[in-house]
């Protein structure tokens, strides 16, 4: 698989998690035609500046540098190759279960936005932050649920740490990262802390 393949499914997936439609977001935040657009997914033409800092917005920093590190390995290495969006989702929920250890680390929930034909609905955010002692500077992940709220897990570091150890909410979590979506009531057997 080609680094611009990749990539390309690996921003897809993150449009996917947040708008109805990649055409809601091609046409709403890039204002480019679906000509445009499958161009630039085929590699056949890039995208302004301006774009592509608008499809950077989907990330944070380090997400952003994970995407393109993913796409860069999955040319070279054929168990990232055969699916770099579950690598990708895989290594976030890695990652932020090593950095909910860490002393240094913040976590936050947020709600997602909503907008009546543009983003999707009750989607909760776990936002996990942790710096290195100088201004400005940290690194941000954010794990995106479906379906379940911060109340479900809990705030304590303890609670955090068992869900995101369990192995059955990570398969969720990666299921809903491909785009298959779990049932509200489905999901509270398991994320009561």
């Amino acid at each position: 698989m080609k680094m611009h393949e990749a990539f390309v499914l690996i921003v897809v997936n993150a449009i996917r998690e947040r708008y109805l439609s990649e055409k809601a977001f091609y046409t709403q935040e890039l204002g480019i035609s679906g000509q445009s657009w499958t161009r630039w997914k085929n590699g056949e033409r890039g995208l302004k500046s301006e774009n592509m800092q608008k499809i950077s917005m989907l990330f944070t920093d380090y997400e952003w540098m994970l995407a393109h590190k993913i796409a860069r390995n999955a040319e070279v290495l054929p168990e990232v190759a055969s699916d770099p969006v579950a690598e990708y989702l895989r290594l976030k929920v890695q990652i932020a279960n090593h950095w909910i250890r860490q002393e240094n680390v913040r976590v936050e929930w947020k709600t997602a936005a909503v907008s009546k034909g543009k983003f999707k609905e009750n989607v909760t955010i776990l936002r996990i932050a942790t710096n290195y002692g100088s201004w400005s500077y940290q690194d941000i992940i954010e794990i995106r649920i479906v379906g379940i709220t911060h109340k479900q897990i809990g705030t304590k570091k303890q609670g955090l740490l068992e869900w995101i150890r369990d192995e059955k909410a990570q398969q969720k979590y990666l299921e809903y990262g491909k785009n298959v979506f779990i049932p509200e009531n489905d999901s509270e057997e398991k994320f009561n802390v």
